[in-house]
């Protein structure tokens, strides 16, 4: 998650010593972790309340069923094909027509 190094982390506990003090600084450390435990837990909390509420709309079934829309092409016959895993954003190449001097006759 952070992204520190050996000599920032002793940095950071020097000057801790020095502006919170030894007696002090095991509280501070303490209030920080319930800090970030509350944190934690209302993010989790939150997240449990998006999934839910995601879950009454109906807004995972519509996702699920465009998805599979995207991945389906309608034919020249009418059908509906799968499109090979062909990127959403690529736009397809167009057939060729063919020449006139090489149409069947």
């Amino acid at each position: 998650m952070f992204d520190f190094s050996l000599a920032e982390l002793v940095l950071v506990v020097v000057v801790a010593v020095v502006f919170i003090g030894p007696k002090d600084l095991p509280v501070v450390i303490r209030t920080i972790a319930k800090g970030m435990r509350s944190a934690r837990a209302l993010g989790k909390e939150l997240h449990a309340a998006f999934d839910e509420l995601a879950q009454e709309s109906g807004i995972k079934e519509t996702a699920e069923g465009l998805k599979r829309d995207v991945t389906l092409i309608q034919g020249d016959d009418g059908k509906m094909y799968e499109s090979y895993n062909m990127p959403f954003f690529e736009k397809p190449t167009p057939a060729q027509k063919p020449d006139d001097d090489e149409r069947p006759t």
